[in-house]
Parts: structure tokens; sequence; C-alpha cells
């Protein structure tokens, strides 16, 4: 694929997630996709697509979609690096605000790879109240 047409799928995986139905940006995963998520801390480690739709169940305490601010969007080769910043309403009433680093790696027009570099400190405090 062009580079254009990464960056193109990359924003499409955005918008599913704007759309506030966690699920459909999955559906632009490879099958065999490895999503990894950089650190030493509880939500580390490297997951399949299959484990990722089981944590986006538990993530479904949003009222309506994820709102991102991407501050930059580079693409390369295969590559399409995204700095962000999202902010989301939970039903509860908090406010989730963290700053992200995504690299996608694209492969026959699906995301094959995702390494998810969050502010862990600050996912941490939020998530699991540590």
């Amino acid at each position: 694929m062009s580079i254009e047409a990464n960056k193109k799928l990359v924003e499409a995986y955005f918008t599913a997630q704007r759309s506030g139905d966690l699920f459909q940006g999955l559906a632009l995963l490879a099958d065999d996709a490895i999503w990894s998520v950089p650190g030493d801390w509880e939500m580390a480690g490297e997951f399949t697509k299959a484990q990722m739709a089981k944590m986006m169940e538990g993530l479904n305490q949003f009222d309506g979609g994820l709102n991102f601010t991407h501050q930059s969007v580079t693409a390369e080769d295969d590559r399409v690096a995204v700095l962000t910043v999202v902010d989301a309403k939970l039903r509860d009433g908090r406010v989730y605000h963290n700053n992200i680093f995504f690299l996608f790696t694209i492969k026959d027009g699906k995301i094959q790879a995702v390494t998810e570099a969050v502010d862990s400190y600050h996912s941490r405090k939020f998530w699991l109240g540590k």
C-alpha cells in the first residue's frame, strides 16, 4: 500500500474509536495482529487481536466515543506514527485524559502491529487506582 493509503487506514482506526464502538477499530487489524504496550507495569505486554477484544470489553465504560487530538502523524514505508492526546468521559462521570504515542505497521491493507506507548503513571493511577 502507499504511504497515503496507510495513513488513511490508521485514520479509519481513530474514526472508529471516536464513534464509541471500540470494536469497529479492531476490524481493521489483521487476524494475527499483535498489540504491544511497553513497560514494566500491569497493563504492559503483547496482546493478540482476541486478547485486545477482551480488553476492550473492560474498557467499554466510556460515555460516547474517544476524542483524539493528533499532535503529529508521520508515515514512512509500512509504518504510521501518531502522537495524540485522548480525552473521553466515562459513564461514572470521570474524564480520562492521556498522551499516547502509537506506531502502526501495515501489511496487505490491514494493521499488522501496534505499539501503544501511554503515560503509564497516569494510566495506572486512573485505571488501577495506584
